[in-house]
């Protein structure tokens, strides 16, 4: 396969120089099997459509598609994937363009009406979805439907998939009996996004390397949080800005034997939180609210937690006001999109390759990065792009934070992640804020708050 030795030779060395063991609790010697209509990555015969039109021979690792072949239905709930689609599978097989159909379902990705249409659509038999994308808080759960089946039963491998896949994202799609269930285009490393004239004002510097060192933990945090506000400026917009680098380092999952647990991380975010709201140290707005949005471009504010797709989103969009990028006092990820597949798909194949295209294929991954600001989640078009400095944004004033987002990526470990995540994060937020404002008087007291709130929303598991 093209490139193997060199990534088989940059996967040796993350493995001894960055000590990947995110991939948690997984057997790394899994190797989902070829079907006996499905060549291996090995296979060297496989057809292309060059070859097919008695061109030039190319090495893809699956079979090309009949243009005859049936159709396929993939769905999403906006327009991005849609969108992705179009400029990177449409254009590079322009015989199959017509085959595949997108359909989206304009809802949100993270609320049950999204799963409830894809139920729907399965049972109906009408569009099958053939693939369907899913919010990383909601991909476990799809994981588990009767009409999810691993990603490798469309002809996809393992082996094409891990060879430059960042490995949290091949321990977060990988079931407990090693089944390659869902796969994704996308790397969220978190990010800590701060407003460059603040921190040369403030700080007497703006260089990212000198800004890490001043925020590399969260007593430095503090530190600069104190002089922000003694300057007149916000450190973070909100108390809740904090929660993902907590809930992304827990060090037990949320459900252990269908129990509750909770974890030191737990009282670390809410002390954590509790002490920017009773220091001054936030404008006390919430996460998507029209001040959080505003305080982005107003310059009131020295930093907000983000990630990879905050350089592209609307939401982090200003002209006026430039940002600097480093890793912050901890890393973690946010979010991403998966995909999964439909056990009853009508044509295998051109799902593969679909699923291949946006996933495994190196110079589509890469130009989603140079092309729509979609950080790929691919080491070596990662790789490519910090050779070639492929990257710098107007929004981080020209710096390039490909290097940053690769390290960070290469450090996130999900083998703490449940299919309860979502819901529990969300009754932990709501606990923050009430501890955060005196509704909760203790910590002892946000605590039994929490444990109230999860019994109420999840009924299938113990809270003792």
């Amino acid at each position: 396969m093209k490139k193997f030795k060199k990534v088989m030779a940059l996967s040796l060395a993350l493995a001894m120089g960055l000590s990947l063991a995110a991939c948690g609790g997984k057997d790394e010697d899994t190797t989902a099997a070829p079907t006996s209509e499905t060549p291996s990555s090995e296979d060297s015969e496989t057809p292309s459509s060059e070859d097919a039109q008695g061109g030039e021979e190319s090495d893809l690792p699956i079979p090309m598609p009949s243009a005859d072949g049936e159709d396929i239905y993939v769905y999403s709930w906006n327009d991005e994937l849609g969108n992705r689609i179009d400029a990177h599978f449409r254009t590079k097989y322009p015989e199959l363009e017509s085959k595949v159909h997108y359909e989206n379902l304009n809802v949100s990705g993270t609320t049950d009406e999204y799963p409830a249409k894809i139920s729907a659509a399965a049972e109906s038999g009408d569009k099958y979805p053939s693939i369907f994308a899913s919010d990383e808080s909601l991909a476990l759960s799809f994981m588990q439907q009767s009409y999810t089946a691993p990603v490798t039963d469309s002809g996809l491998t393992l082996e094409m998939y891990e060879e430059s896949a960042y490995p949290y994202t091949i321990d977060y799609g990988t079931n407990a009996d090693g089944d390659l269930m869902a796969v994704t285009w996308q790397a969220t490393p978190g990010i800590f996004l701060y407003n460059k004239a603040i921190a040369e004002e403030v700080l007497g510097t703006s260089d990212p390397k000198e800004v890490q060192d001043m925020v590399s933990d969260w007593d430095g945090f503090f530190e600069v949080a104190a002089k922000m506000k003694e300057a007149g400026y916000a450190m973070v917009s909100g108390p809740d800005e904090v929660k993902y680098p907590f809930l992304a380092n827990k060090e037990q999952p949320w459900v252990v034997d269908g129990k509750l647990t909770i974890g030191q991380f737990v009282t670390d975010m809410l002390e954590t939180s509790k002490k920017i709201y009773d220091e001054g140290y936030s404008t006390n707005s919430a996460q998507w609210s029209s001040e959080w949005t505003a305080n982005m471009s107003n310059g009131t504010v020295f930093c907000f937690f983000g990630t990879t797709w905050f350089m592209s989103d609307t939401v982090f969009v200003t002209e006026d006001v430039k940002y600097q990028a480093c890793a912050g006092p901890m890393g973690y990820y946010w979010g991403g999109s998966y995909f999964l597949y439909g056990k009853d798909c009508p044509n295998p194949e051109l799902a593969a390759l679909v699923m291949y295209t946006l996933t495994c294929d190196e110079d589509a991954m890469y130009d989603m990065w140079v092309d729509d600001g979609d950080y790929p989640n691919n080491m070596i078009a990662a790789e490519k792009a910090i050779a070639e400095g492929a990257g710098a944004l107007d929004k981080l004033d020209g710096q390039n934070p490909v290097e940053a987002f690769h390290e960070g990526a290469q450090m996130i470990d999900l083998k703490n992640s449940t299919s309860y995540d979502s819901q529990i994060n969300n009754c932990l937020s709501t606990v923050s804020t009430s501890y955060n404002t005196g509704v909760d008087a203790t910590i002892d007291d946000a605590i039994a708050d929490l444990k109230g709130q999860v019994a109420a929303t999840i009924t299938d598991i113990v809270v003792e």
